[in-house]
């Protein structure tokens, strides 16, 4: 009986090894702001991004009302890795045609991979390409070359841009967005899954 409930905890254990170790390789995480973050008249809107060993996602939902001075986006950038870790870099996703890829981070005018980085980056050509509404969702999606696990988010953390325009006097000069976001631990949480697999596994053994 003893060897059952042995046997049993330890797959119970191999279970939570097996299914939480896409975590070490998926970063998940977001946030919400009411402007640029900093200050600014970017409209309110959530941020959310999903990174993988080969992949990254960025989806902006506009929570408050755009204006005539920001009711565009122009590029766009996620920050997670050095950059020099991103080869075989691809746009396979945008709201909108027009959009290109680069590494480096965003700069004010809808340019990308001017200022150097560790980003991932996307820019619309026509800057006016990317018009925004209240309760619209807008979704990036870049791939790449496998990036270690260890490489991603290293610092505990995501960068995350966006540039709204027109701004005034119809110049794309740009209200950027440019914030960091901590992410959980992926070690941590796999042995969080794996400690309530196995807790979980022993109270059922016990009743």
């Amino acid at each position: 009986m003893l060897t059952r409930k042995v046997l049993a905890v330890l797959a119970l254990a191999i279970m939570g090894l097996f299914y939480t170790a896409p975590a070490m390789a998926d970063t998940v995480g977001g946030l919400t702001l009411t402007d640029c973050g900093g200050g600014g008249n970017c409209p309110g809107a959530t941020y959310t991004f999903d990174i993988t060993t080969t992949s990254a996602s960025l989806t902006i939902t506009i929570n408050g009302v755009p204006t005539s001075s920001n009711d565009y986006i122009t590029a766009v950038d996620l920050g997670f890795t050095p950059s020099s870790n991103i080869t075989g870099l691809s746009l396979t996703a945008s709201p909108s045609s027009g959009w290109t890829a680069t590494t480096g981070s965003l700069s004010s005018g809808g340019a990308c991979g001017v200022n150097s980085g560790a980003f991932v980056c996307a820019s619309a050509t026509p800057l006016n390409s990317l018009l925004i509404s209240q309760n619209g969702v807008y979704t990036w999606t870049w791939t790449f070359d496998a990036i270690a696990p260890s490489l991603i988010a290293a610092d505990g953390s995501v960068h995350i841009g966006a540039e709204y325009g027109p701004n005034t006097n119809g110049s794309y000069n740009g209200l950027i967005v440019s914030q960091t976001t901590s992410v959980p631990e992926p070690a941590s949480l796999t042995l969080l899954g794996v400690g309530l697999l196995a807790l979980a596994g022993l109270a059922r053994l016990r009743l």
